[in-house]
């Protein structure tokens, strides 16, 4: 399989790019309170140059601190630009170009995280992502704010960078300023279509001006804002019309803001889904346009360029989790790239919490310079028990460092809970994570001995220096009344169990949300017969949205906390909750059920008792470690180290995380 044109050459602005593959900038959380480029984040870019990738864009870099916050790089003064200067260089190292972009996030700063500075904006609109008013900015400072992203732009000029990119999506400072729900001004910055403009329109001439005519200015641009009397996509190619006008040199085409109702990076979001936004401004400009958002196979972004719908890709997620996806794709090493599940649990999430970036499929994104695994001089036999995500990492890893590996499951199928995972609606890519850890146990010749019950005997009989147990979990059976009439949510998932008509759901956690959207989907029409339908004007758009959204299921979910859940990271939570409220899934929280019947639940709460009837009562009441084996291991004297859900129930990503580091320490 080849991608001639993604591995074709590019001239952007003079700069010549050895391939069409882009990275996005992404805050990463790397630099610390110093806001300056430090070992781990030259390692991380370092490592994706290193990759193949044709362009590498960091940032968010904030112009000042203000507009950015502690949690940011900087470039905010001429002392930076030594800092950034060794990062180009690492970078360069490796025949990547790298352009850095400029940020200011106006009212949706924090005030937490810019020593307690109000933010800025165009007007005084309450940020609903921070929860606090801006400031409305005074001419004299918008002058002010143009300036620092000149002298910004400068530096990054000084630092050896081969481009600028300057922020204009995701509802940051130049997108309030084009808004009509966050621009209320009656000067020259707001108001008509043109005034609107005029402060992106200034900075990008300012930015010009300080780095010359020679030196490229791109725009992250958002191709619609997806907020209700926002610019829609129709506003913006007016927009991108008149920022070409102004001297941008392309547009790096994303959309939606922080506050849209609309999931913008999630795996709900279908592959490409917004490719269609950069068709749009590619059709209206003259100069290049990325495309952006869920692009995560080469064949996909291969076929984007075919299309004629951009001109290079941004491939971002998925070089978080494999930096080499670009050489595997140009060396038709597909099978062998790591892919991006779009679960967001280690980049999005861990911003979100202000924590570092991290990757659930890619143990060592983010870690570059630290978890680095080494050829052993002292191979030894590692038995691995458990052919889940845990297991899988771990027998790669030792098999990296150079160890034999035995691997022990006793189902007769490799991957854990991972199906589990790739059951419910838009959970699918999940799939890929399964289909990569086949491919590469099997490429490698990893010895896996499924349908096998591991048991002291059996492990001593095959003769370990070293044990991992990656047993996992089994459903948490709970002391519920009557709980035997109810099925389980594993067996649900995965197809074991058929429900009737009437589904009650206990427990509000992740897997109750995922397995209650997954019998809500059941009788719904699929995508295919929604486009044949709706092509042909075969019913209206209601019956449409009713098809879609109301299958042959009636759901309820029960929880006794006081919110559904709980466990769920706060990029993917708001998320689950939309899906929920659009498949019609009933909610009921603050009520413990007392008692399962074959055709109820009694709950009790601040109602009283009540009697819900049901046909079906499926249990999601979490999990609990299958550590059986261990104990008995430490009885005949041999060491294990538990990894994963073994050691305790949490996430895939915990499982990876600690199946890499157990074998990399061996």
């Amino acid at each position: 399989m080849s991608f001639p044109l993604l591995f074709s050459p590019f001239t952007l602005k003079g700069v010549e790019l050895r391939n069409r593959v882009a990275m996005p900038p992404f805050g990463l959380n790397y630099t610390g309170i110093k806001r300056v480029p430090n070992d781990r984040l030259i390692d991380f870019y370092e490592e994706r140059a290193k990759g193949g990738a044709g362009l590498l864009i960091v940032g968010g870099v904030g112009i000042d601190l203000r507009g950015s916050g502690y949690l940011l790089p900087g470039i905010d003064s001429d002392e930076t630009i030594p800092h950034w200067a060794r990062l180009v260089e690492r970078v360069h190292g490796h025949g990547a170009k790298i352009f850095i972009q400029l940020y200011h996030a106006g009212r949706y700063s924090h005030k937490r995280l810019n020593k307690g500075q109000q933010s800025v904006a165009p007007s005084a609109v309450t940020s609903r992502l921070t929860k606090e008013e801006p400031r409305a900015l005074e001419r004299d400072e918008i002058l002010e704010i143009e300036d620092l992203f000149a002298q910004a732009a400068r530096r990054v000029r000084e630092a050896g960078a081969d481009g600028v990119e300057i922020i204009s999506s995701a509802g940051y400072l130049i997108c309030q300023f084009l808004s009509p729900l966050t621009n209320l001004r009656e000067d020259e910055y707001g108001g008509s279509f043109e005034n609107r403009c005029r402060f992106g329109v200034e900075t990008l001439a300012a930015a010009r001006a300080a780095v010359g005519e020679d030196f490229p200015v791109t725009l992250r641009f958002s191709g619609n804002d997806f907020m209700p009397g926002s610019n829609t996509n129709q506003d913006l190619i007016l927009v991108a019309k008149r920022f070409e006008e102004a001297g941008a040199d392309a547009f790096n085409v994303t959309g939606g803001w922080h506050e849209t109702p609309v999931p913008q990076l999630p795996t709900l979001v279908p592959r490409g889904a917004y490719s269609y936004l950069a068709a749009g401004i590619r059709a209206a400009v003259s100069v290049p346009v990325f495309a952006s958002n869920r692009i995560t196979r080469p064949d996909q972004a291969e076929e984007l360029l075919r299309d004629g719908i951009c001109d290079l890709v941004s491939v971002g997620r998925s070089l978080i989790a494999d930096p080499e996806w670009p050489n595997k794709a140009r060396e038709g090493r597909v099978q062998e790239i790591r892919p991006c599940v779009g679960c967001l649990q280690g980049c999005l999430d861990k911003l979100f919490s202000l924590g570092q970036v991290t990757c659930l499929c890619n143990p060592r994104s983010g870690f570059e310079g630290t978890r680095i695994v080494t050829p052993t001089d002292e191979p030894k036999h590692v038995v691995i028990v458990g052919a889940g995500p845990a297991g899988l990492e771990a027998a790669l890893t030792a098999l990296d460092r150079g160890h034999r590996v035995t691997v022990i499951e006793k189902a007769d199928r490799i991957g854990g809970q991972i199906p589990l995972a790739a059951a419910p609606p838009g959970r699918k890519d999940f799939g890929s994570l399964l289909d990569f850890y086949a491919s590469e146990v099997s490429r490698r010749g990893v010895e896996i001995r499924l349908g096998t019950e591991a048991t002291v005997e059996t492990v001593q009989a095959l003769a370990p220096d070293q044990v991992i147990l990656a047993t996992g979990a089994t459903e948490l059976i709970p002391g519920i009344p009557g709980a035997e009439n109810a099925l389980h949510a594993w067996d649900v998932l995965l197809e074991r169990a058929v429900t009737g008509r009437r589904v009650i759901v206990v427990g509000g956690g992740a897997v109750g949300i995922e397995t209650a959207l997954y019998l809500a989907e059941k009788g719904c029409i699929n995508a295919e017969t929604l486009k044949f339908l709706f092509k042909y004007d075969a019913e209206d758009i209601e019956t449409l949205r009713r098809l879609i959204t109301r299958g042959t299921r009636t759901v309820t979910l029960v929880e006794k906390l006081p919110k559904v859940g709980h466990d769920i990271g706060p990029a993917n939570r708001w998320v689950f909750l939309r899906e929920l409220d659009l498949m019609g899934v009933a909610v009921r929280t603050g009520a413990a059920v007392v008692e399962v019947a074959a055709d109820r639940v009694v709950i009790e709460g601040e109602r009283g008792r009540e009697s819900l009837d049901a046909d079906t009562v499926v249990l999601a009441l979490g999990a609990r470690s299958e550590d059986r084996l261990g104990a008995e291991l430490e009885a005949a004297g041999i060491p294990a180290i538990r990894v994963g859900d073994a050691k305790k129930p949490r996430q895939i990503l915990h499982a990876i995380h600690e199946g890499f580091e157990a074998a990399r320490g061996i």
